[in-house]
């Protein structure tokens, strides 16, 4: 009986959704956080900002419910795995000098 109950339990847990929990990067020093329930993926958003040619491109990271709407200039990718959502590298040094600069 008490193996029965046992399997029951187990069989129950199994078949429960525990919620898989996403992770993203959501910094350009690789800070990966937990995505809030609901946001299951993540998001790598680019434009070009106030001083474009000295700085290069903006960068976003972080989590989102849902696909960012295609306007002129900004381009993004999504993905589904965790941190999956990296700075381009090719961007990653002048995003730095940007957020610095922007962040005295």
């Amino acid at each position: 009986m008490k193996t029965l109950l046992l399997t029951l339990v187990v069989v129950t847990i199994v078949r429960l959704d525990l919620g898989y929990t996403l992770t993203c990067y959501t910094s350009l020093n690789r800070e990966s956080k937990t995505c809030p329930s609901g946001q299951n993926l993540c998001v790598t958003k680019t434009w070009c900002g106030e001083m474009c040619s000295i700085r290069g491109k903006r960068v976003e990271l972080g989590c989102a419910a849902t696909c960012p709407i295609r306007t002129p200039g900004l381009d993004f990718t999504v993905c589904t795995t965790d941190n999956c959502n990296p700075v381009p590298e090719r961007e990653e040094i002048s995003m730095l000098l940007s957020s610095i600069l922007d962040h005295p």
